[in-house]
């Protein structure tokens, strides 16, 4: 009869020999993301910054002016019809708080407002994910508080934006863009056309 000592060596030498002949297990690879760091498919970028606005308007021989600083924000939403190019609606509105008059007339809290919406077009040259959009659009030019405001009538304008994106993950990019903005617009009831443009730098987040 064997001693238990034995049975319990012989047990194990027989169970590491076993497991040295099985197979070592192969754990399936993890597959990439095709579309990582790519412009493809479905689109969204929403930028923010301080701005600076200015309009002016002439009519019967005198001359006025507004300007001033505010803030900038827009969203693009659209989709790539092919890589790194991209068609998307544009709601964007750029707008001066208090702003100064060349006349010399105090505005109060009056905001000067320029809002557009208009049918965007970015391209991204990659690998260094810069891009350039463009945005002509349907504006309007507003003055106003809580208590009242005045618009002109819809006119025709558009934004610009270049920028750089920095890969945050598969799909997120943020960045920095400078923007230009400008619109024409005609006054409500025979007014004179005011002549408006604008800028920033904005910061951007961008899902793609």
């Amino acid at each position: 009869m064997r001693s238990l000592m034995v049975v319990v060596v012989l047990a194990a030498m027989e169970g590491v020999a076993q497991a040295q002949g099985e197979a070592p297990a192969v754990m399936a690879p993890i597959s990439a993301d095709p579309t990582a760091h790519r412009h493809l498919g479905f689109f969204l970028r929403v930028d923010l910054a301080p701005d600076y606005l200015h309009t002016s308007a002439s009519q019967g021989g005198s001359s006025v002016a507004l300007s001033g600083v505010g803030a900038s924000v827009g969203v693009v939403l659209g989709a790539a019809i092919s890589e790194d190019w991209i068609i998307g609606g544009d709601v964007w509105g750029v707008s001066a708080f208090s702003p100064s008059a060349s006349n010399g007339a105090s505005l109060g809290d009056q905001t000067l407002s320029l809002s557009g919406i208009g049918l965007n077009v970015t391209h991204y040259f990659m690998p260094e994910n810069v891009y350039v959009s463009f945005s002509p659009s349907l504006v309007s030019l507003s003055l106003g508080n809580d208590q009242g405001s005045g618009s002109t009538n819809i006119g025709f304008g558009a934004r610009l934006l270049v920028g750089k994106e920095w890969w945050v993950g598969n799909h997120w990019g943020l960045g920095l863009a400078g923007e230009a903005i400008f619109g024409v617009n005609s006054d409500q009831g025979g007014g004179p056309t005011w002549v408006t443009f604008g800028g920033a730098v904005l910061f951007t987040a961008t899902y793609n």
